[in-house]
């Protein structure tokens, strides 16, 4: 069932669509008509400004119904969840764009602008697809044909940035000089690797599904994908960031994705190294929970089931080890009190930092 929103917004791209389509039809009928044969017919509507806005604004239309299409087809109904993000994503998305624009003003077309636009609606399957599949990872119960949706949507993005991916490679190759192609290529290989990242953790996920969720190194695996993928993508605008500056001048809508980029990776190097230190020594560094321990407090906080043995953290509070050292993988800080698992260098104990906290929904589904 549609929400009382997307059934207002499928009215309105109705609506639209229907106006667009009699306004087309109408000049196309006035073209033939007026000059009476084919060649002078296209000439006529290729050069007057009135014509190609209204052929354009069709060209638009049709993008638009083949998105909702395609989301109709992989995804069903959106979730508000969703919808927030697409909106969210849409605006910062569209500001790049602008500035990208700027950059590559040289070669601005029809052909430009019509790309821009399939680009941008391309991204936004792409974040539909990584927001289903966190809702996915974190629903107890999934019916089949949504695994089987997510995956063939998620081949179908994987098809379409390797095709564009394809075209705009091959275009340099032949030219052989900087372009806008390389600004599609850097974006469609950026999304195809997300995607490819996408669907191994996916792949993850219903590897410890059918493992009943007893699958120890899913958490570890899961973090040398995401390391691994941030490394790609910090790599790539590095190098595409080089590039456009040593042809075009800065990049002004690279600066924040490369901080960011880096930022995560950044975190992700300290997370593995503080990990490593932590895990070389883990049995001991933590004893052993008593039997009157494991007692009082019998079920793990982390995968909720009960524990016959279990390691205990400084704070007091016990878990199971396994669920431990795929916590620590994330986090430094105690599930239950946010107290530090090792005491700070100068023996005062902090709790955990707002990211902390808002990593802690994911942790629990791994």
């Amino acid at each position: 069932m549609l929400s009382y929103r997307e059934t207002v917004k499928m009215m309105r791209l109705k609506t639209y669509a229907g106006l667009s389509l009699i306004a087309t039809l109408a000049i196309i009928y006035h073209a033939f008509s007026s000059r009476g044969q084919f060649y002078p017919a296209m000439v006529y509507l290729s050069t007057s400004k009135i014509n190609l806005v209204l052929l354009l604004n069709m060209g638009l239309v049709v993008m638009c119904i083949l998105w909702q299409l395609t989301k109709k087809i992989f995804l069903g109904s959106l979730r508000e969840a969703e919808v927030e993000r697409l909106n969210e994503q849409s605006w910062r998305e569209v500001m790049e764009i602008l500035f990208a624009i700027t950059i590559f003003r040289q070669d601005f077309s029809v052909t430009f602008l019509s790309m821009v636009t399939t680009l941008l609606l391309i991204k936004a399957l792409h974040w539909l697809a990584q927001k289903r599949v966190e809702y996915i990872e974190t629903t107890p119960s999934v019916p089949k044909l949504s695994h089987i949706r997510i995956v063939s949507f998620m081949g179908f993005l994987l098809l379409i940035d390797s095709l564009f991916l394809y075209n705009s490679v091959k275009y340099l190759i032949e030219t052989r000089k900087p372009s806008v192609s390389l600004f599609f290529a850097f974006e469609y290989m950026i999304l195809a690797t997300t995607t490819v990242s996408t669907l191994v953790k996916y792949v993850f996920y219903v590897s410890d599904m059918l493992m009943d969720g007893q699958w120890e190194k899913k958490a570890v695996y899961t973090f040398y994908l995401e390391l691994i993928r941030d490394l790609l993508h910090l790599t790539m605008y590095m190098c595409f960031f080089l590039v456009i500056f040593m042809n075009y001048g800065v990049p002004l809508h690279l600066i924040r994705e490369l901080y960011e980029t880096f930022r995560n990776f950044k975190i992700r190097v300290a997370d593995y190294i503080r990990y490593r230190k932590i895990a070389s020594n883990m049995n001991d560094r933590f004893p052993d929970a008593t039997p009157e321990e494991l007692t009082s407090d019998a079920t793990c906080i982390i995968c909720r089931e009960e524990m016959i043995t279990a390691k205990k953290l400084i704070c007091g509070h016990i878990f199971h080890v396994h669920c431990l050292r795929s916590w620590l993988e994330r986090q430094n800080t105690c599930p239950t009190c946010r107290a530090l698992v090792v005491p700070s260098e100068n023996g005062t104990s902090v709790t955990g930092s707002s990211a902390d906290i808002h990593q802690q929904g994911k942790i629990y589904s791994l």
